[in-house]
């Protein structure tokens, strides 16, 4: 198997349980914490996720990480790879809070930059409200991207401020990007930590095709 596929995946993991990021302050709650504001959240988490991954700045993934997870956030996520829908690769992934952040450390910014054409949809198609401060979530990740090869990315990453045109790349004869897409089926708690909403347990299944 390509070392691409795990490259995107550990990549968006990264993004994925960063994905929390930070609201308005809110005042107290006395209600529920309601479906559509739920929504309302992971609607915002599509936006800032596609933004954050196309971006490649490693340091604005870290900052949004330790500013948005939950104290007790963990994710434990199951993962089957697939070519030509031909089962290739089965893993499972758990985490904590200190453990994305050693990931992230070990990813770097070059694993970020072999990401393009980065894109993301996210569904929530169930919420179980546990009082004004938590929610548990259905929600399904729907995302894509091209996997450029290291060969082809050793030239912008040298290279501040220029484009990741094809031409530009120093791509080597034979390189060839590749096409992941991934779906990701979760129970993800949301909760009120400081006034502002976070994501806490995450389980997930996921597909990947490449």
């Amino acid at each position: 198997m390509r070392k691409s596929a795990p490259a995107i995946t550990t990549a968006i993991l990264i993004v994925l349980t960063g994905s929390a990021q930070a609201q308005t302050r809110e005042p107290a709650q006395t209600g529920q914490l309601s479906a559509d504001q739920v929504k309302s959240y992971f609607s915002q988490i599509q936006q800032e996720v596609t933004q954050l991954v196309r971006s490649h700045d490693n340091q604005a993934i870290a900052q949004w990480q330790d500013r948005n997870l939950a104290e007790a956030a963990h994710f434990k996520i199951s993962i089957e790879a697939s070519r030509q829908d031909q089962p290739k690769m089965w893993s499972v992934i758990d985490l904590d809070r200190s453990d994305i952040g050693q990931m992230r450390a070990m990813m770097g910014e070059a694993m970020l930059r072999a990401i393009e054409d980065y894109s993301l949809q996210i569904q929530v198609t169930n919420v179980i409200p546990h009082g004004p401060d938590a929610a548990t979530a259905m929600v399904t990740w729907t995302d894509s991207a091209r996997i450029m090869p290291p060969a082809a990315t050793s030239g912008q990453a040298q290279t501040v401020g220029q484009g990741t045109q094809s031409g530009q790349t120093g791509a080597q004869p034979g390189a060839q990007t590749v096409e992941v897409k991934r779906t990701f089926n979760c129970v993800q708690q949301v909760v009120r930590e400081q006034a502002q909403l976070k994501i806490g347990l995450s389980t997930c299944t996921g597909k990947v095709q490449f």
